[in-house]
């Protein structure tokens, strides 16, 4: 059996105004590697009265004329987005030329139906279409979230479960701050997505997903423990905006520091790094590394064996 062929658990549910009553069978697992076995599979799950959340009216009809399209239903699913994809001019010609009525508009409708039947029997396949099923089904605001999401995703070759919380707060960072609230949205319906119990089954999203700080809220004033305070007391205005700012950087990413050697140990450790630190908050990398170059020579006067870092700081 290869890697495409492993079989996957599906939940064959109510429809989306019965999803409070949703639960999830483990018995209800089925192997769809063929379009025969989806089409199967979305009958079966009709005939015992749970039919799926990717079922549509029509159905039957479709996959009859899918089967005249393709010469059959015996194709891997897998297979899908090749024999008929998404764009019209991509569609092989004896493909093309056998789809009937108005062939564009047929073709579209196929494709879009299908690839949220697959992607719900197959979410290893086509993730962020079983993410739009789910979505519609768990949380339905704006089935257009989870495409904005999906379109700068994929730009970055991400899948649903591949977004983190640095990858969100990324997007955010690059927002001005008069359209903050439009976009904040956009990622709060995948936080909250995130915590559903359909989604958090079939593994799409991380389960950790949280928005960051807003603008407003990351301008606030940092507080600094006194033994922290005491430095950026004795250091000029640059100095403390890098020690408020490594301490904001250490908070969010839920570290530990509490004393200037512990800080020391996370910058030489990797820890303190520029995508760690834009995560947090917009930040040019030269600027980060300015900063870190400040605290790193502050701190030296407060570690408990400043020849430890010494040399290290003449060459780092």
């Amino acid at each position: 059996m290869t890697m495409n062929e492993l079989p996957h658990v599906i939940d064959l549910a109510p429809h989306s105004y019965q999803r409070d009553t949703i639960k999830i069978d483990p018995e209800q697992h089925r192997i769809v590697i063929t379009l025969q076995d989806l089409e199967d599979a979305l009958e079966d799950a009709a005939k015992d009265g749970k039919p799926s959340l990717a079922d549509w009216p029509h159905r039957t009809v479709h996959f009859r004329m899918l089967s005249r399209i393709l010469g059959g239903l015996d194709h891997p699913v897998t297979s899908f987005g090749s024999l008929l994809p998404d764009e019209w001019g991509d569609i092989p010609p004896d493909i093309r030329d056998r789809i009937p009525g108005n062939p564009r508009n047929v073709h579209m409708q196929l494709v879009s139906i299908l690839k949220r039947a697959i992607g719900l029997f197959r979410p290893d396949i086509d993730p962020w279409s079983a993410l739009r099923v789910l979505a519609d089904a768990e949380v339905r605001i704006d089935g257009k979230m989870v495409g904005s999401v999906q379109r700068r995703a994929e730009r970055d070759g991400l899948n649903p479960i591949d977004i983190d919380n640095c990858w969100i707060a990324r997007q955010l960072a690059a927002v001005p701050a008069e359209d903050e609230t439009q976009e904040r949205q956009i990622y709060h319906y995948l936080v909250r997505l995130s915590g559903r119990q359909l989604i958090q089954h079939a593994g799409l999203l991380r389960r950790d997903l949280a928005l960051p700080a807003t603008l407003l809220q990351q301008q606030c004033e940092v507080i600094l423990p006194d033994w922290l305070q005491e430095v950026a007391d004795a250091s000029d205005r640059p100095t403390c905006n890098g020690l408020e700012r490594v301490w904001r950087t250490i908070r969010h990413h839920n570290l530990t520091a509490q004393s200037p050697d512990d800080i020391m140990a996370l910058i030489y450790a990797g820890k303190l790094q520029h995508d760690t630190a834009k995560c947090v908050q917009p930040i040019k990398s030269g600027s980060w590394r300015g900063y870190i170059q400040r605290v790193r020579q502050v701190l030296l006067s407060y570690v408990d064996d400043p020849t430890i870092y010494e040399g290290r700081l003449k060459h780092g």
